[in-house]
């Protein structure tokens, strides 16, 4: 529990104060290290606020980064249901 903690205030520390090529590969390890890491749905929810470029004429519901964690995410789960099977 402390080491999810500390990652996720690594994280959030990076997005705050590192550029965007060292924050996001840092998240997806912490997302592929951690089971259940929902709080990189949050992390990237924030990531958007604080980076994001602004409204657009047609702004999209979801953001790219944030749908693709989801979907890292969902993926994830399924993959280890299917290796914990085999063990």
């Amino acid at each position: 529990m402390i080491r999810r903690i500390l990652c996720s205030v690594v994280i959030l520390i990076s997005i705050l104060f590192l550029p965007y090529w060292v924050y996001i590969p840092v998240l997806f390890v912490g997302i592929i290290l951690f089971p259940f890491f929902w709080e990189g749905i949050f992390l990237v929810f924030l990531i958007d606020v604080i980076h994001g470029n602004g409204m657009k004429i047609f702004p999209s519901l979801i953001s790219p980064l944030a749908l693709s964690v989801l979907v890292m995410l969902v993926a994830l789960l399924y993959i280890r249901e299917r290796l914990r099977s085999y063990v």
